[in-house]
């Protein structure tokens, strides 16, 4: 990469810079001095140091593990790319700088709280949040700082794309028309749309089953009156999906949570107390309020134990759902079945009707199960870890693969989001030109 040539001065500088990040510690009179941390690259002469690509890398990690996906590439890809992606940004801000572009700061601490309030809700707690952040080697400070890092240079770079970038952009009818024609696979269509009814008949597990369960019920409980902290319970016993986190689930509203049963508990226990258990579809939940927000949202931590079924347990109801579809098909109405038989709560007292719903909101199994039974036809028998369901089509209006028209301006902006990357990345070589830069590793 070119390099400017440099002062006297300016090396010292450097020297002295360095040597403020170098920590000497005499443990042994003969022991050599510990690094703590290095600069790993200069951007016009702003370190880029070991520990911010560090954080850059947990961010990125703890990131990818909110959003549910998984962080591909070996270690040595990921730092490499949050290096360069650090070299950019000094570039970015840079050339932003020199133009004279100036941040809105207010924003910044706006969105950085934002964030953290999010990350709040997702991990249940403050204190949920910082063991979180510890594990990974942060603070809350260091959180806070590092986010507003990120937001202050995605700021510059918007700045820099709306001066440099976008005036000079011209996005044409016919490039958004090829890019449609192109992309024809890939354009999102509106699903069908259906009304319908159902029946549940659940899987009842065995009486050994249930007392296993009670059993370790009873040892919680004790743990509990023996005055064991609840996380450190839920993580020796829990089997739900948070109980490495303590149980956490994170806020909820009325409503929320799939059982009226688990509703109804949580929102009548006061913060600090555990319920009594409380038996859903799935299995049996001890839960705790941690807190309550303004709006009335609980941030819920709970204990989850699952029953197990056997294939006998699944047997005996699929003959019971088998029967209740049998008499609808023998001339009662769904409505009357329903009512006697099943075991929806949120159905069972309509006659079945559950109300209407695009295919594409449903779960999968769902959709297949329902994506082409005629209106009026009762589908299969349907397992799912609820229990056995069968469906009644009251009532569907077909949905539409969208037209050019309807989807224009958001190809415009899908095209012209391209030519803005590939421009950037031209734009980003070229200051590679105007200011010094200096890799390290």
């Amino acid at each position: 990469m070119p390099k400017t040539s440099r002062s006297p001065l300016g090396v010292a500088k450097w020297v002295c810079c360095l040597l403020g990040f170098m920590l000497l510690v005499p443990l042994a009179q003969a022991q050599d001095p510990i690094l703590v941390d290095r600069i790993v690259a200069i951007v016009d002469e702003e370190a880029i140091l070991q520990s911010d690509v560090d954080r850059e890398v947990e961010l990125y990690k703890m990131e990818k593990e909110y959003a549910g996906e998984t962080v591909t590439g070996t270690s040595s890809e990921v730092r490499r790319e949050m290096l360069e992606r650090l070299m950019e940004s000094k570039l970015i801000i840079a050339a932003a700088k020199q133009a004279e572009m100036v941040v809105d700061e207010d924003a910044i601490e706006s969105s950085v709280q934002q964030k953290i309030d999010q990350f709040i809700e997702h991990f249940g707690s403050m204190e949920t949040l910082e063991i979180e952040l510890g594990r990974s080697g942060m603070t809350l400070a260091d959180y806070r700082a590092r986010m507003s890092t990120q937001l202050r240079d995605q700021q510059y770079l918007r700045l820099v794309v709306g001066r440099f970038i976008r005036p000079d952009l011209e996005v044409m009818d016919n490039e958004v028309r090829d890019y449609y024609l192109a992309h024809l696979d890939e354009m999102p269509a509106e699903s069908d749309s259906v009304t319908i009814s159902d029946i549940l008949v659940p899987v009842q597990p065995a009486l050994s089953v249930r007392q296993k369960v009670q059993a370790k019920v009873e040892v919680i409980q004790a743990g509990l009156t023996d005055g064991t902290s609840f996380d450190t319970l839920a993580i020796q016993y829990s089997e739900g999906p948070n109980a490495s986190r303590g149980g956490a689930i994170g806020l909820v509203g009325p409503g929320d949570l799939f059982d009226p049963a688990l509703d109804q508990a949580v929102f009548a226990l006061p913060v600090g107390k555990v319920s009594e258990p409380v038996i859903s579809s799935r299995g049996v939940h001890l839960l705790l309020v941690n807190s309550i927000g303004a709006d009335g949202k609980r941030a819920l931590s709970q204990i989850f134990l699952p029953i197990e079924v056997t294939e006998e347990d699944m047997k005996a109801a699929e003959r019971d759902i088998v029967k209740a579809r049998q008499r609808i098909l023998d001339g009662e109405s769904f409505a009357r079945v329903a009512a006697e038989v099943s075991a929806d709560p949120a159905s069972a007292g309509k006659g079945g009707f559950l109300g209407t719903f695009s295919l594409e909101d449903l779960s999968t199994q769902f959709q297949d199960a329902l994506k082409d039974a005629e209106v009026g036809a009762v589908t299969e028998p349907l397992l799912t870890p609820a229990g056995w369901y069968i469906f009644q089509i009251n009532h569907r209006v077909d949905g539409h693969m969208y037209t050019y028209d309807e989807l224009e301006d958001n190809l415009r902006q899908v095209v012209e989001g391209e030519k803005i990357e590939a421009a950037l990345a031209e734009y980003v070589e070229g200051l590679k030109d105007r200011f010094f830069i200096d890799e390290k590793i």
